[in-house]
C-alpha cells in the first residue's frame, strides 16, 4: 500500500465509510477503489482515469485533491499529449501563407495602375457627358406640353363613371386571388468551430433557443465524462458505460466545458443532432470541448 493509498483509506475510515458506501457515492467500481488504496494503478482503464478517480475519491472523503496531487506527484502517473504534429503543421501553414502573401504583394503595383487608369477614364467621360447635357435646349419639352390637347381625353371623373359592374367584379376577383406572401423560413441551428488546439476545441451554437446535450456510451464501452460551466457547477461528473445515456438541459447557460475521457466509446448529441468530435478518436482519446451558446431564432 502506498502513502497516498494509506492517506485516502484513513480518511475514508474516519468518515465511517466502507468501500461499498464509497462506490455508491462516487459511482466508481469497487475494484478501482481497492486499486487506488493499494497503489495498483494497472487495474485502471487508463492514466487519465487514475487522476480522475483519485480526485473523486478525495472529494468524497473530504480531502483536497490538488494538494494530494502535489504531495504525491511522484506516485501518480501523469498524462501527456504529443504536440509535434501540430507544431509541424503550423510551420507548414506559415510557409504557405508567406508564399501566398508575397504573390499578392508583387501584383499590387499593377492593380494600382489599372485602378488609376480606370478612374481617369471615368472622370473624362463624366465631364464630356455633362457638357453635352448643358447644350440641349429646354424649349422642346415646353412646346410638347403646350401642344397637348386636353379635349381629346375624357375627364378622370367620367372615366371612373364609365366602368361597368363586370369590370368591378373582375378587379375584386383578382385582388382575392392574389397569392399570400410566403413567410421566410426560420434559420437552422449552427454549430461553428471558432478555435482548435492540440486536444481542445471551441464551438459556438447559434440560431436556436434550446441547448441540450445528450451523451450515450457504446454497448461495450465506458467513458469518464465531466460537463461543467466556468463557475465549476457540475452537470455531469461520472462514468458512462454499457449503453447508458445522460441528457442535460443547458438552455440557461452561455458557456460549458465538456471533457470526454475515452471519446471512442461515447456518442454526443446537441439538440438531437449528432456531434462530430474535432479530433480523430483513434489518435486523441481525451478531448476537451468548450461550447458557447448564443440564443437566437431557430424554431
Amino acid at each position: 500500500m502506498t502513502e497516498l493509498g494509506s492517506r485516502l483509506k484513513e480518511a475514508r475510515e474516519q468518515k465511517d465509510l466502507s468501500l461499498d458506501d464509497l462506490q455508491q457515492i462516487t459511482k466508481i467500481q469497487k475494484r478501482y477503489l481497492v486499486g487506488i488504496e493499494e497503489g495498483n494503478y494497472s487495474v485502471m482503464p487508463g492514466k487519465f482515469y487514475v487522476r480522475a478517480f483519485i480526485k473523486q475519491y478525495a472529494e468524497a472523503v473530504g480531502l483536497n485533491p490538488e494538494e494530494l496531487f502535489e504531495e504525491f506527484k511522484s506516485e501518480i502517473p501523469g498524462t501527456y499529449n504529443d504536440e509535434i504534429p501540430e507544431q509541424i503543421s503550423r510551420v507548414q501553414s506559415r510557409r504557405q501563407i508567406s508564399a501566398t502573401s508575397s504573390k499578392v504583394i508583387d501584383k499590387v503595383p499593377m492593380i494600382i495602375l489599372v485602378l488609376f487608369l480606370l478612374g481617369g477614364a471615368m472622370t473624362i467621360y463624366w465631364f464630356v457627358s455633362n457638357k453635352d447635357v448643358a447644350k440641349e435646349p429646354d424649349t422642346q419639352v415646353e412646346s410638347q406640353e403646350t401642344e397637348y390637347d386636353q379635349s381629346k381625353e375624357p375627364p378622370p371623373v367620367q372615366a371612373e363613371q364609365q366602368k361597368g359592374p363586370k369590370e368591378e367584379e373582375q378587379v375584386a376577383g383578382e385582388t382575392d386571388n392574389a397569392p399570400a406572401k410566403e413567410e421566410e423560413p426560420a434559420l437552422a441551428q449552427e454549430l461553428i468551430e471558432i478555435e482548435k488546439g492540440t486536444s481542445t476545441a471551441v464551438y459556438e451554437l447559434k440560431n436556436t433557443d434550446s441547448f441540450k446535450i445528450k451523451v450515450t456510451a457504446t454497448d461495450a464501452g465506458e467513458s469518464w465524462v465531466t460537463l461543467q460551466n466556468r463557475q465549476n457547477e457540475k452537470f455531469i461528473f461520472e462514468g458512462i458505460a454499457q449503453g447508458a445515456t445522460k441528457e442535460v438541459d443547458l438552455t440557461n447557460q452561455t458557456e460549458v466545458i465538456l471533457t470526454v475521457g475515452r471519446s471512442s466509446d461515447l456518442k454526443v448529441e446537441i439538440n438531437g443532432e449528432p456531434f462530430t468530435y474535432p479530433f480523430d478518436t483513434g489518435q486523441i482519446v481525451r478531448q476537451i470541448i468548450t461550447l458557447k451558446f448564443t440564443p437566437g431564432t431557430g424554431e
